[in-house]
């Protein structure tokens, strides 16, 4: 099996192709967190294959940069796991288990969004953040799907994007249970499914359709 075809065979995101020559391993990572076994298989990874080091990125994820052709395989067996768990990532921050400000616990909501997420095919790649209150750490309202949360409930935006065409994402609710909050974004994503352009991002969706479309699609009855 030649390079190309190992790389195929991996899970999504696992590798990626540097303008070097050289390849980035991203080992398998969830919100931002690593136990004991992988921050000591990375380690060992990087310790025996002579790499100068590892990378965190914004996405809240750890990348092995710099890795030779000739030591991918050994750097993603070293590693274990590797690419992406889920088709949609989500970003969160520590919320009211861990910050003094945190007003709701984020970690445990963007756990459960990203599992809802495996649940829709979308026309383009989406993008969230979920924030334990409205400082917004993990920058949810430059995202497709954005909650953060108040005293009193959740905050659910959509439409946001952090490119080079900045768009901050239209509330849809605010103070809202997280059962709420579910429903409206799992209804938000249904009708940017059933109507959104391929690759086109939930910022130029909303753009396109108007905010009151989606607004309609989310809070009109359900049909029989």
């Amino acid at each position: 099996m030649n390079m190309e075809e190992y790389i195929k065979g991996l899970p999504k995101g696992a590798v990626r192709a540097r303008r070097d020559g050289t390849y980035t391993v991203v080992p398998r990572m969830r919100l931002g967190q690593m136990d004991a076994e992988l921050l000591e298989a990375v380690s060992r990874a990087v310790r025996e294959n002579g790499l100068a080091g590892v990378r965190l990125a914004a996405s809240q994820r750890l990348m092995i940069d710099n890795v030779p052709a000739s030591a991918l395989r050994a750097v993603v067996t070293a590693v274990g796991l590797v690419g992406d768990a889920y088709a949609h990532k989500v970003q969160g921050c520590q919320g009211a288990a861990g910050c003094k400000l945190g007003q709701q616990d984020s970690l445990a909501a963007a756990d459960r969004l990203e599992r809802m997420l495996v649940d829709f095919s979308l026309p383009a790649k989406l993008k969230t953040g979920v924030s334990g209150c409205p400082m917004c750490c993990a920058e949810s309202l430059v995202r497709d799907v954005g909650l953060f949360g108040r005293k009193h409930g959740w905050t659910v935006s959509f439409g946001g994007n952090g490119g080079k065409r900045v768009r901050g994402g239209d509330i849809l609710a605010e103070n809202v249970s997280e059962e709420e909050a579910f429903y409206i974004i799992r209804r938000a994503l249904v009708f940017y499914a059933e109507h959104g352009k391929v690759k086109e991002r939930t910022a130029r969706f909303v753009e396109r359709v108007g905010l009151d479309a989606v607004r309609l699609a989310v809070f009109s009855e359900p049909q029989a």
